[in-house]
């Protein structure tokens, strides 16, 4: 992804796989709402977590917790927050974080676009 990139250039991947997860969940929809929930919490509570990270210079910090949110997102087929999760744990991996403020706002958009698609 491209440094230059404005947030939501992912319009081609879904924002949540619905039925695949329900799939995965024996088509409980109260789980999938509770996972989701779950899903939104964490973001909430580690994008502040990644921030610091980012201007602490701090690349395992922010490898770990892109790492975490990025499994969590891939459970319940939250394809971009996965994408955009896995973007940020590979900056992080590299050790170099010049370009993990972008890729931060891209994962914030991705959490925004799911929330908003959730009706919160």
């Amino acid at each position: 992804m491209e440094t230059s990139a404005p947030p939501g250039d992912l319009p081609e991947v879904p924002i949540l796989d619905r039925a695949a997860v329900l799939e995965r969940l024996g088509g409980d929809e109260d789980m999938l709402q509770t996972f989701l929930d779950l899903l939104l919490e964490q973001a909430t509570a580690e994008l502040p977590k990644l921030t610091e990270a980012v201007q602490q210079g701090d690349a395992k910090r922010v490898e770990h917790l892109a790492h975490s949110l990025k499994g969590a997102a891939a459970s319940l087929s939250a394809e971009r927050v996965r994408q955009a999760a896995y973007q940020l744990e590979i900056i992080g991996r590299s050790g170099d974080l010049s370009s993990a403020q972008d890729a931060l706002a891209q994962l914030r958009h991705e959490v925004d676009q799911l929330r908003q698609f959730l009706g919160g």
